[in-house]
């Protein structure tokens, strides 16, 4: 159930909180353990109410939760208790959302749940990675390397997403913003031209009179786009849901032209680095391809780590099981294959992972170069088909106007 109450702490201060308990006695409990005294409290019935304030609190960026994991990392490290640590975090909190999870989470920690445990119940503010990590390090005792570790992997995971944007924003708004001139020529300009030309007798050339065809058809049968906009993304909607075909066309992705290139770096960024983080951290390669499965969304990786999972559990070395997947390139195996037969696996991933990010970090700087000569060249294809559709008329007219 949800309460909102008022407590007074040691030094008198009066302090408001909301959180979720299953009766006031564990309310009083977890009060009691913050050192702190009930003055009042209400139950909350108001569960829509609950939902839709949390639908418009501010959404939760990746460095949000890496300032909170270096910052609980550090205070730990300091010798300071985790309750108090959080506690302090909490008051410099500027994010709404986060903060009302950190409440919460404390909430929970001095109820006596463990702070994975904590995380876990805001599992849409804390990454799974997190909670996976937290739970090594509570088992291990290492709970402030685990809050490093993960820190410095989300840091990563947001740089290589960043950069993979970055090089899709530059192509995205170029080719809006072409499609917007070519509509707006088409549908705006061009007809009133025609009329123009048509009142004066002008002989219009082949190429404008099949545009004024295709426009005058559009115009009349416009209800046709939402059709075959809906038609097409309901067969990619059923393509989808269905596990095989939702596979095939993962893997169409990597076949792109640069984009899948792009794309396939990005993706062997992450799985390296989950890896080389995860063996750091003493997991087993069994439990490495678990947590990968969960981590990673598109269906052809998922695919992929099933099979290494699967091969190496049947007894397959780690290099037999990443050749038959026919994903991984030579440095990768040869990395693999040098890795496990000295013993270094977590070093070779974290070599492949730094190779595979340097590779996604100068793939955006050249594709940004790339797309420059071809976006003058897409521009100039368009100038010239302008030229030939609109301004050849022109000229005839002109002509027409200077003979008369």
């Amino acid at each position: 159930m949800m309460y909102s109450y008022q407590a007074i702490s040691p030094e008198g201060a009066v302090i408001k909180g909301k959180g979720q308990f299953n009766d006031i006695q564990a309310l009083m409990d977890s009060l009691t353990s913050q050192d702190l005294i009930l003055l009042r409290y209400r139950q909350q019935h108001f569960f829509i109410a609950d939902e839709l304030e949390k639908m418009f609190l501010p959404k939760i960026v990746r460095l949000d939760i890496v300032d909170f994991c270096e910052s609980l990392s550090s205070m730990i490290g300091s010798g300071l208790p985790l309750l108090e640590s959080i506690e302090s975090i909490k008051d410099t909190i500027r994010n709404k959302r986060l903060k009302k999870a950190l409440e919460n989470v404390i909430a929970d920690i001095a109820g006596g749940e463990s702070l994975s445990q904590a995380f876990a119940r805001e599992g849409e503010v804390f990454p799974e990675m997190l909670i996976f990590f937290c739970n090594i390090g509570e088992e291990t005792g290492t709970i402030q390397e685990a809050l490093k570790n993960t820190a410095e992997h989300i840091k990563k995971l947001d740089d290589i997403i960043s950069q993979t944007k970055r090089a899709l924003i530059y192509p995205a708004f170029v080719i809006s913003a072409m499609s917007a001139v070519m509509v707006f020529w088409l549908f705006f300009v061009l007809p009133r031209l025609v009329e123009t030309f048509n009142e004066m007798d002008v002989v219009l050339p082949e190429m404008t009179r099949n545009l004024v065809s295709f426009v005058e058809v559009c115009k009349q049968q416009w209800y046709l786009l939402p059709v075959i906009v809906a038609f097409l993304a309901a067969a990619v909607y059923l393509l989808r849901k269905n596990e095989r075909t939702h596979v095939m066309l993962a893997r169409l992705y990597f076949r792109i032209p640069i984009a899948g290139d792009l794309l396939r770096y990005s993706n062997l960024t992450l799985f390296f680095s989950n890896m080389s983080l995860m063996l750091r951290s003493g997991v087993t390669l069994t439990k490495c391809f678990e947590v990968l499965g969960t981590t990673f969304k598109n269906p052809a990786i998922k695919k992929i780590v099933a099979r290494l999972k699967q091969s190496t559990s049947s007894g397959d070395s780690l290099f037999t099981a990443f050749s038959q997947a026919q994903f991984f390139d030579a440095i990768t195996l040869r990395m693999v294959s040098v890795g496990e037969s000295t013993g270094t696996l977590d070093e070779r991933f974290t070599f492949l992972a730094d190779t595979y990010q340097e590779r996604t970090t100068k793939f955006v700087d050249v594709m940004g170069k790339m797309i420059e000569p071809i976006v003058m060249a897409l521009s100039g294809g368009l100038f010239v088909f302008i030229v030939i559709s609109l301004i050849g008329p022109v000229y005839d007219l002109i002509s027409q106007l200077g003979g008369g």
